[in-house]
């Protein structure tokens, strides 16, 4: 992740919209799965980091990329999400 990418899905987190969270809740549970998640204490969210590039995966979550997982596990779920937003944008 750039420095900017790491700043723009940290201010989203602050307040994203519901399709952010939506997007941020898939993209959180395939993260839940992956052998590359590290969980470094339990009393801190910041805590879980992605093994694979450490950024805090409760932030990196809300990137605004598309499928910005160093694994490529957000594939699927980002392209629902962009497809639906066409969709959404059309109407």
């Amino acid at each position: 992740m750039d420095v900017i990418e790491i700043i723009n899905a940290w201010k989203i987190a602050n307040n994203p919209t519901p399709k952010q969270e939506e997007l941020a809740e898939l993209r959180g549970k395939i993260c839940d799965g992956c052998p590359s998640k590290k969980v470094i204490t339990k009393k801190l969210k910041l805590a879980t980091i992605c093994g694979e590039c450490g950024c805090p995966i409760s932030k990196k979550i809300f990137s605004p990329k598309f499928n910005p997982c160093p694994l490529k596990k957000w594939k699927e779920v980002d392209t629902l999400y962009i497809e639906e937003k066409k969709i959404t944008n059309l109407i």
